[in-house]
C-alpha cells in the first residue's frame, strides 16, 4: 500500500495531456454536419503540433470583412503525409478560401475541411469526408479536390452506409480499399492553367 502513494502522482502527470487534449466533434460538430464557406488573408501561421493553425482577417464568404479568425487542421506530419501540404503552401499575406466547421460555442475558431490558397485548387483535408462527399455530390459541387492519397486506403472511418454504397458504385478495390477513377481523382475543375 506504501507503493500507491508514490506512484499516484506519477499516474496523473502522465495522464494529463490526455485529459487535456480536446475532441474535434465536440468543439465543431460532427464532420457530417453541413460545411460552412469563408474567405480571407492570412495574417500568421503556426506550423505546429499538436495542429496548424492559420490566422487571417476575413474578406468575405458567411462571415463580415475585417473579422480576425483562427483557423485550425491536421498535425504536421498529417497535413504532409496524408494530404500533400507544405509548410510554403500558407505564408503570410496569402488570400484563402476555405469550407470548414464553426466553432459550436461561437468563438471565432474555424476547423478546415478543404483550402485553396491564391485562387489554386480547393484541397481537401478530410479524406473520409471526401468519401461521402463523392458520393452525395457536394465535393464536385464545392469543386474540392480529393485526397490525393485516397485510392488504396481503407474507408471504414468513413462509416458503412457510405463503404456500403461505395461498394455498390464500384469504388472499392477486390480488397475492399478505395478504387476511385481518375475523372474524380483529377477533376478537370482542379487544373491551374499556367499564364504567362
Amino acid at each position: 500500500m506504501k507503493h500507491v502513494g508514490s506512484v499516484l502522482p506519477w499516474l496523473i502527470l502522465v495522464a494529463a495531456p490526455v485529459w487535456a487534449h480536446h475532441s474535434v466533434p465536440a468543439e465543431y460538430g460532427s464532420s457530417a454536419t453541413p460545411t460552412h464557406y469563408i474567405e480571407g488573408q492570412i495574417k500568421s501561421v503556426t506550423w505546429g503540433n499538436p495542429h496548424i493553425f492559420l490566422n487571417i482577417t476575413t474578406t468575405g464568404g458567411e462571415i463580415s470583412p475585417g473579422e480576425n479568425w483562427r483557423l485550425t487542421t491536421h498535425p504536421i506530419n498529417v497535413m504532409t503525409n496524408t494530404y500533400g501540404f507544405e509548410k510554403d503552401d500558407f505564408t503570410e499575406g496569402d488570400t484563402v478560401q476555405l469550407y470548414g466547421w464553426f466553432h459550436l460555442r461561437g468563438q471565432p475558431l474555424f476547423q478546415i475541411r478543404a483550402i485553396s490558397t491564391n485562387q489554386g485548387p480547393m484541397r481537401s483535408t478530410l479524406r473520409f469526408s471526401d468519401l461521402r462527399d463523392i458520393l452525395n455530390g457536394s465535393l464536385q459541387a464545392k469543386r474540392i479536390t480529393p485526397t490525393e492519397h485516397i485510392n488504396g486506403t481503407s474507408p471504414q472511418r468513413a462509416g458503412a452506409e457510405t463503404v456500403a454504397k461505395l461498394a455498390e458504385v464500384g469504388y472499392l478495390d477486390e480488397s475492399g480499399n478505395v478504387n476511385l477513377p481518375d475523372s474524380i481523382l483529377y477533376p478537370e475543375y482542379a487544373v491551374i492553367l499556367e499564364t504567362e
